[in-house]
């Protein structure tokens, strides 16, 4: 049976701020990897408003309140965080949309929750995928699953950050009935008292608004929704909240060799272990990985078309630094 929205639907509450909000959110583009080895949840097929528990080996600090190493999935695709030291939640919610098992309406077809931790301790990702959904409305009204999507949260076990990857989705949002559409993250959320501190997304879903409100009515009355769904791999990340500077500094964290480049190129890190992306120049992601503190990498740039690259890396603490690279 379809629930109301956990967090929207009939609810009449305001939004006490936190003094400082940790998380800034930007905008990648990657290339949509589903889980190659996932962890089935084993939640019965025809599943709808599932609420199902993955044990974790690593905590998690989304707040400054240790929140543990238990995770709750909600109904409406959201990740629930066990309490934190306050008795509060911290939810992550990649897309408000009531999502459901197709397979209870298909024959030879399912929807899966499922889940994945890769890496090694202390760089550790879980990475929670929902699989080919479908949307109640449209399963409950109409027998029918047309509409679909896919989606993952990564949760990092070093650096504080978290990302929402989406995949494939055959949603027409002009053929849904929906006033609430949006994704983002809640903080220190209290049922007792609907309270917490909202940070979300609204406009074009590729190239979002990123809003942090401390008014519950301005936010929900405002139609400030996302105009859309992603389209398949774009990916919002929210990491610390810090000043990232987009051009490249004069000190520099790690540095590449030879650069130009006409076939392979070489990365020497500093004296931190961090995480790597390198974006093309349309943005998106090509190859991303980590590497130790002192350590060398060899970059697979004989395969890249001719151009200029983006490399950034991101240390545990959230310090970012930026190197071009020029492959001719």
């Amino acid at each position: 049976m379809n629930k109301p929205l956990l967090l929207i639907t009939a609810l009449t509450f305001f939004v006490a701020a936190h003094s400082q909000f940790p998380y800034s959110a930007t905008v990648l583009n990657e290339f949509y990897m589903p889980l190659d080895n996932p962890t089935s949840l084993g939640i019965e097929v025809g599943w709808d408003d599932p609420e199902i528990q993955i044990p974790l080996d690593f905590s998690i600090d989304l707040d400054g309140n240790n929140s543990g190493g238990i995770l709750m999935i909600g109904g409406t695709g959201e990740l629930l965080m066990n309490t934190t030291e306050n008795g509060l939640l911290n939810i992550l919610w990649p897309i408000s949309l009531d999502v459901m098992d197709i397979g209870a309406v298909e024959a030879e077809e399912f929807s899966s929750i499922q889940y994945q931790v890769t890496g090694e301790s202390p760089n550790r990702i879980l990475k929670v995928e929902w699989d080919k959904c479908g949307l109640y409305d449209e399963i409950s009204s109409f027998g029918t699953t047309t509409a679909r999507l896919s989606f993952q949260i990564w949760i990092y076990e070093s650096g504080g950050i978290i990302e929402y990857h989406f995949g494939s989705n055959t949603i027409s949002v002009d053929s849904l009935e929906l006033e609430f559409l949006t994704s983002g993250i809640i903080l220190g959320f209290d049922y007792d008292y609907y309270t917490g501190t909202f940070y979300t997304a609204s406009g074009n879903a590729d190239t979002p608004d990123w809003t942090l409100t401390d008014d519950f009515y301005q936010w929900n009355y405002s139609d400030a929704n996302l105009f859309g769904i992603p389209v398949e791999g774009t990916v919002y990340r929210f990491g610390p909240a810090v000043n990232i500077s987009e051009t490249e500094t004069p000190t520099q964290s790690f540095f590449t060799y030879p650069n130009p480049t006409a076939g392979s190129a070489w990365i020497q890190n500093g004296t931190e272990a961090a995480e790597f992306r390198v974006l093309d120049v349309t943005g998106r992601s090509i190859h991303t990985f980590f590497l130790g503190a002192g350590n060398q990498a060899q970059l697979p740039s004989e395969a890249w078309a001719a151009g200029t690259y983006t490399i950034q890396s991101l240390t545990p603490l959230g310090q970012v630094s930026t190197v071009r690279l020029l492959v001719d």
